[in-house]
């Protein structure tokens, strides 16, 4: 089983608070990181947490407000400290790039790697060694986007006597037809599919960003493993939520269970809420299997089941 870990560095919204930094959720699988915006302070709190500086890396940012982008320039700038040499993706609107080129030319931040920029659009924007990113607009009061971010198929249950009749000895290449991989034995070459059944999904982690709740974007998180969607504000604050083109925690769970979610995980609380275990009760009467995210929570993502 391959470990697929999400750590939230920053769950607070507009402004951060004593407990929770600007928005940042950083996505780990096998050395690979997939960074859901960059909040201001974002790169202390990688580094806090383990996340090194030199992984393979995607940045997805949702929009272009302070609180989900100003972390940005200070990770990158630290990168190039750390003699960071790996290209890296950023996935944005694309006035984030000309706000990269500008800042970056006035602050004399000279990279020491190359950054692909890709235009935030709805459909597929990337295909990583780990995973395929799709995005789709959100209804917030900027051009937004919510991501998902799919783990590549995995290989079929693997069938030993199948393996086993086919003449295929025990071992090295048991373990590579396991992997997906071909094999070759005995002047004969081996398919993985002669010894393993269908394909299986890959696991699925939805990240809304700010946005109004709608039955396209439950749609477009149909089944995903695990949803984190904006909670700025609690049930009886919807007007709010309305006015300031957010979701409340109720409407979060509303959504979680129209898309048929496996967990939701709340975020990007307002600073108003010192305590958010009311939002949470709120949102678990309408969806059981929710959590509220806090800053330097990590959550494991299983499988689902075959």
């Amino acid at each position: 089983m391959v470990n697929l870990t999400v750590t939230f560095l920053g769950t607070s919204s507009a402004a951060p608070t004593r407990d929770r930094s600007l928005p940042a959720i950083a996505i780990q699988r096998e050395g690979e990181v997939i960074l859901l915006d960059c909040g201001e302070g974002a790169q202390r709190q990688f580094l806090a947490q383990g996340l090194g500086l030199n992984k393979d890396m995607t940045v997805l940012v949702t929009h272009l407000h302070g609180d989900h982008v100003t972390g940005l320039l200070g990770l990158l700038q630290t990168m190039s400290l750390a003699q960071r040499t790996k290209p890296l993706t950023v996935v944005a609107p694309a006035a984030l790039s000309k706000w990269l080129k500008v800042t970056s030319e006035l602050l004399n931040v000279g990279l020491t790697f190359k950054i692909n920029f890709i235009t935030s659009r709805p459909g597929v924007l990337a295909k990583t060694k780990s995973f395929r990113i799709r995005a789709a607009r959100a209804d917030h009061s900027v051009e937004a986007y919510s991501y998902m971010v799919e783990e590549h198929e995995r290989p079929g249950v693997f069938y030993p006597k199948k393996a086993k009749a086919l003449g295929i000895p025990e071992g090295k290449l048991w373990s590579r037809l396991q992997g997906g991989r071909t094999a070759s034995f005995a002047g004969k070459v081996f398919r993985p599919t002669d010894v393993t059944g269908q394909r299986r999904h890959g696991r699925k982690i939805g990240y809304s960003g700010d946005t109004r709740p709608s039955p396209r974007l439950a749609r477009f998180f149909l089944r995903s493993d695990l949803l984190i969607f904006d909670s700025t504000f609690k049930g009886a604050d919807w007007a709010k939520a309305v006015e300031r083109k957010h979701s409340t925690c109720v409407e979060a769970a509303k959504l979680a269970r129209s898309a048929k979610v496996r967990k939701l995980v709340l975020t990007h609380f307002s600073a108003r809420y010192s305590d958010v275990s009311s939002l949470v009760s709120e949102a678990r009467r309408v969806f059981r299997r929710t959590v509220a995210a806090s800053d330097g929570a990590r959550v494991e993502v299983p499988y689902p089941p075959s």
